[in-house]
C-alpha cells in the first residue's frame, strides 16, 4: 500500500493525474450532454407533432 501511495504522490507532481482527470471529466460531461440533447430533441419532436395535429384540426373546422 505504501508503494501505491508513493507512486500516486509522484504521479500528482507530474501533472499526469490532472490531465487524466480532465480527460475523464470531459468524457463524462460530453456523454451527459449527448443524453440530454437526445432527451430534449424527443420532447421537441413530440411538441411539433402536437402542434401539427392541432393545426390540422383547426384547418378542418
Amino acid at each position: 500500500m505504501l508503494n501505491v501511495n508513493n507512486w500516486l504522490g509522484h504521479l500528482a507532481h507530474n501533472y499526469v493525474l490532472i490531465v487524466v482527470g480532465a480527460i475523464i471529466f470531459f468524457a463524462v460531461k460530453s456523454i451527459l450532454g449527448i443524453m440530454t440533447y437526445h432527451h430534449y430533441n424527443k420532447e421537441l419532436e413530440h411538441l411539433h407533432k402536437k402542434i401539427d395535429l392541432l393545426l390540422a384540426k383547426r384547418s378542418d373546422e
